[in-house]
C-alpha cells in the first residue's frame, strides 16, 4: 500500500501535510501558515503512561541542514529543547536522527548537560560520507568519545531507490547492491532478476558493525537499513546476519520510498532473532486515513510484537513533536486493541533491547 512519503524539494511543505505527522489538529498553542500548522513549545506536555520510560530511536531535531541541495525540510525542535520536553513527559531517552551528518559528538554533549536521559546517536551513508558505503566513517562513529554513535543506516537520501522515486535528482548516488557489474535498478521499476548481490564496501561495512564496539561505553553498533528498497533490505539483512551484526532495524518499511507489504517485513525479520521492524507515528495522528490506521495495525500484528517497535520520525517544521507523536500512536493502539504491555514492548522493551541497554525497571504493565 502506497503511504505518499515524499522527500522531493518540491514537495517539502506538502509532504509534511500528506504524510500526516505535518497535518495534525492545531492545538491551542498552534499557528497556521506556510507549510501547515505549527506547534508550540508551550503547548501543554503530554503525560500518557506509555511515555514513562519510552525511548524514540528515530528523532529528528536541530543542529540539521536546510537547503536547496536536498530539500530536507527545517527542523522544528533541537536536541536541547526535545530533552526538557522529552523528561517532562517522563521519556527514558532518544536517538538522534541525522541523515547526512554523525550525531555522536551531539550526543555526548546532551548526555554531558543531562546524564538523567539515554541519548544516542548515529550516522547515515549518504554522499556527505562519499560516493560509497564508508566503511571507515563507521569506525570513526564508533570512536567519538564517549561511545553514543550507535545506529548505522544504509543509504537514505542518497540510494539508487530513491533516486528513482524522488523528484530531485542528485549528482550521484549511493549503491548498496549491483545485478552484475550493473546498477541493481539497471531496469527500473523492474528489480535486478537475479536477485542481485551486495558490493564489496557494503559487506566490509557489515563486518565493522558487526565487530566494532563503542569507545569508552563499549555498545555493539546497529545496523538499519535506510531508504532501500525491499529487495535491497533483503540482501542487507542477509549478510548483516551472516556477519554477525547484533541487532537490525528495517527503517520504516510500510513508507512509499521502502514499500514493503506485511508479508515481505515478516519474512525478513524471520532472518535471525534480533530483527526489528519499524513502524513510524503517522498512522498515530489525529488525521490519520482509517486505512492508514488499518495498513499499520495489521502490519504490527503480523510481523509480531516482538520484532516491531515504534519509533515517531517527527521533528520537521509543522510536525508534532517527538512525545506528542508518541502519545497519539498509544491512543491509537489502545482504540485496536493494543493491551498497555504490548504498547510497553513498542516503546520500551524492545527499544532497549536495539540499544544494548537494561529493560526498563517501572512503568511496565
Amino acid at each position: 500500500m502506497k503511504l505518499g512519503l515524499m522527500y522531493g524539494s518540491g514537495v517539502v511543505a506538502a509532504a509534511l501535510m500528506a504524510l500526516t505527522v505535518g497535518g495534525q489538529e492545531p492545538g491551542p498553542a498552534q499557528q497556521k501558515g506556510k507549510g501547515g500548522p505549527r506547534y508550540s513549545l508551550k503547548d501543554p506536555v503530554p503525560q500518557d503512561p506509555a511515555l514513562q520510560g519510552a525511548i524514540d530511536l528515530h528523532a529528528h531535531q536541530d543542529p540539521d541542514s536546510f537547503g536547496p541541495s536536498y530539500g530536507q525540510a527545517a527542523r522544528s525542535i533541537d536536541a536541547l529543547d526535545l530533552y526538557d520536553r522529552a523528561k517532562a513527559a517522563g521519556m527514558r531517552g532518544f536517538v538522534i536522527k541525522e541523515h547526512l551528518d554523525q550525531s555522536a559528538g551531539l550526543a555526548y554533549y546532551i548526555r554531558k548537560l543531562h546524564p538523567d536521559m539515554e541519548v544516542f546517536g548515529g550516522m547515515g551513508s549518504n554522499l556527505t560520507t562519499g560516493t560509497k558505503v564508508n566503511p571507515w566513517a563507521i569506525t570513526h562513529m564508533a570512536e567519538i568519545k564517549g561511545g553514543w554513535g550507535r545506529i548505522v543506516w544504509m543509504p537514505s537520501w542518497d540510494s539508487e531507490n530513491s533516486v528513482h522515486k524522488l523528484q530531485r535528482r542528485p549528482p550521484g548516488y549511493v549503491a548498496v547492491a549491483q545485478c552484475g557489474n550493473l546498477p541493481f535498478w539497471i531496469n527500473f521499476p523492474k528489480p535486478c532478476p537475479s536477485g542481485g548481490e551486495l558490493l564489496p564496501e557494503v559487506k566490509e561495512a557489515m563486518q565493522i558493525i558487526a565487530k566494532t564496539k563503542t569507545r569508552d561505553s563499549n555498545g555493539d553498533l546497529i545496523l538499519a537499513t535506510g531508504h532501500n528498497s525491499g529487495p535491497e533490505v533483503k540482501l542487507l539483512v542477509q549478510e548483516a546476519v551472516k556477519a554477525g551484526v547484533k541487532h537490525v532495524i528495517i527503517t520504516h518499511p510500510l513508507l512509499d520510498i521502502v514499500d514493503m507489504t506485511p508479508a515481505e517485513i515478516k519474512e525478513v525479520v524471520a532472518l535471525g532473532p534480533e530483527i526489528y521492524a519499524e513502524f513510524t507515528s503517522q498512522f498515530g495522528n489525529p488525521n490519520a486515513k482509517p486505512e492508514m490506521v488499518k495498513t499499520y495495525v495489521d502490519a504490527i500484528r503480523a510481523v509480531g510484537l516482538e520484532h516491531s517497535f515504534v519509533s515517531t520520525d517527527t521533528g520537521q517544521l509543522g510536525s508534532a513533536f517527538q512525545p506528542d507523536a508518541m502519545a497519539n500512536v498509544a491512543k491509537t493502539l489502545r482504540a485496536n486493541g493494543f493491551t498497555e504491555h504490548d504498547i510497553d514492548m513498542l516503546f520500551k522493551i524492545n527499544p532497549a533491547k536495539i540499544l544494548g541497554i537494561p529493560p526498563p525497571s517501572t512503568g511496565t504493565r
